[in-house]
Parts: C-alpha cells; structure tokens; sequence
C-alpha cells in the first residue's frame, strides 16, 4: 500500500535536488512553472499553473509515489541541455558577454550532472 506524502514534506533525497533547480545562482538557468508543467506532462501529471515550488513540490511528489525518478530527471536534464545551446549560441554571438555566459553554461552542466547522480540513487536514502 502506498503511503501518500504530505504535500510539503518530500523525501530527503529530492530537498537538494529542489534547492539546486529553484536557485538561479546553482542552477545556471531558471526554471519556469511553465517548464515545471511541461515536465509534469510527460509523466502524466496535469498541472495547473502555479507558483514555481508548489508545482516542483508536486511533481517530485509523483515522481516519487509512482517511481518515475529517473523520467523526472531526465526531463530536467533535457531542459537545462536545450538551456546550454542556447547560452552556448549567445556566447558566440556575443563575444564580449561569453566569460559570464560561460559561467552559466558551466552552472548548467553541474546541475545536469548532481541529476545524473540522483537519478542513479536510492529515493529512500
């Protein structure tokens, strides 16, 4: 029998997940609850619109109660890669922005990374 999480409370194992991708600073892309919705659509979840961590919240929710990790993941991981082109286009475009571009870039990728590593891990850990 499934034991339903209370809806502010996730597993131990998302809290640095969900800090790494709401904070712009870590991240190196912000994600929007459009994006967050746009994720949730590909494994199955309809969500509404919303403020960007309630919506997060709720998916890593599914994500967990229905041991769809790794989907989640994946789909972050997508988003930031898409993110990365797009910085890695400007940064050519725009020569005189590319050191602070970069920085994104490189925020980008360690973030992908730290997803990577989750998405192999144990969710009850």
């Amino acid at each position: 029998m499934k034991r339903k999480m209370h809806e502010n409370t996730l597993p131990p194992a998302y809290e640095g997940v969900e800090r790494q991708l709401m904070a712009l600073f870590y991240c190196g892309a912000y994600i929007t609850n459009a994006d967050i919705v746009k994720i949730g659509r590909t494994m199955g979840l309809d969500l509404p619109l919303k403020d960007r961590m309630v919506l997060l919240k709720r998916l890593m929710l599914h994500a967990h109660e229905n041991n769809m990790k790794p989907q989640m993941m994946q789909g972050f991981i997508g988003l930031l890669q898409s993110r990365m082109k797009i910085y890695q286009d400007l940064a050519q475009n725009y020569p005189d922005a590319a050191p602070l571009i970069q920085e994104w870039i490189q925020k980008a990728h360690s973030t992908i990374l730290l997803l990577q590593r989750e998405m192999r891990s144990n969710p009850y850990e």
